[in-house]
């Protein structure tokens, strides 16, 4: 299996996304997806003890930069794979690795910040629950959402912002924050979403009580996706980044009208995934579009 069907068979919704970014920061973003997806599974790897995955996943933010990650074996972490493209996902990582150690030194930085980031939200997700562990606390929340998301939209902004011409009408630390919040946004929708099967696993990330005010919260930050992309003056990445939002939209009014009894996570209908990508599109030729699709989806 070659990289690219990995990506589009790991990435899920997100692929969408990726197939439409321009030329010169798809190859970036796409790499940095998959390296932070491989350490994602080795983080859930359930098969092995978290300890010895907490210690992996510490060697490959030691790592950053080089070459190989010390003491990563390739085959015993794809073995305890599941699923088909996990296994050749991992199997795929010390390849992965050495591309990311040859970019160009700015292009390697920038991947090396977010990948750092990402492996501190996976270490403290590992480490942060056990048997009887509470949930987390408002701050723990925004802490791990930002570091294995928000994180994510930073480094968006900046390969965007240094490989791209005349990439924003806005102000790069204005952009840099809003993608910030729009980051955590998507990562807050996911754990709104997935909180009932991931509760009856002992991770309680948002207490029942507290979901209104988490709904609220979600959709106050996805609100940051759209001033971001209606200041992006290419119509191919407005669009290409506005489409999770949209989702991100849709899964909230899922969740919230979802029966109290039903514990597996809500999913966006591909028919519903296919409409709003049609929806979207006038968002490529006018920035002004954005808030009337957006408001369309919220």
């Amino acid at each position: 299996m070659n990289e690219a069907v990995i990506l589009e068979r790991t990435s899920r919704s997100f692929y969408l996304t990726l197939r439409l970014l321009p030329r010169a920061v798809r190859a970036d973003a796409s790499l940095g997806y998959l390296l932070a997806r491989a350490t994602d599974t080795i983080a859930d790897t359930s098969a092995l003890p978290a300890p010895e995955r907490a210690v992996l996943l510490r060697s490959a933010a030691s790592s950053l930069g080089r070459g190989v990650i010390e003491g990563y074996a390739p085959a015993e972490w794809s073995a305890a794979q599941h699923d088909a493209a996990e296994r050749e996902l991992l199997a795929a990582l010390p390849s992965l690795w050495k591309r990311f150690a040859a970019r160009p030194p700015a292009a390697r930085d920038r991947l090396a910040r977010v990948l750092s980031h990402i492996l501190d939200g996976q270490i403290f997700d590992l480490e942060r629950f056990g048997p009887g562990s509470g949930p987390l606390s408002e701050a723990e929340l925004g802490r791990y959402t930002f570091l294995v998301a928000g994180s994510v939209g930073e480094f968006w902004t900046e390969l965007c912002s240094a490989e791209l011409r005349r990439f924003s009408s806005a102000p790069a630390e204005e952009m840099r924050a809003r993608a910030g919040r729009y980051g955590q946004a998507l990562q807050l929708v996911n754990i709104l979403r997935d909180r009932r099967m991931d509760a009856a696993l002992g991770r309680v990330y948002v207490r029942e009580e507290d979901v209104a005010a988490r709904l609220a919260q979600a959709r106050e930050w996805l609100a940051e996706s759209v001033p971001y992309c209606a200041s992006l003056r290419s119509g191919r990445l407005r669009y290409a980044t506005l489409l999770p939002a949209l989702l991100g939209w849709r899964t909230l009014a899922s969740v919230a009208s979802l029966d109290p009894a039903v514990i597996t996570p809500v999913k966006v209908p591909r028919s519903e995934v296919r409409r709003w990508m049609r929806r979207a599109l006038p968002v490529w030729w006018s920035s002004s579009a954005v808030r009337d699709v957006a408001a369309a989806a919220a």
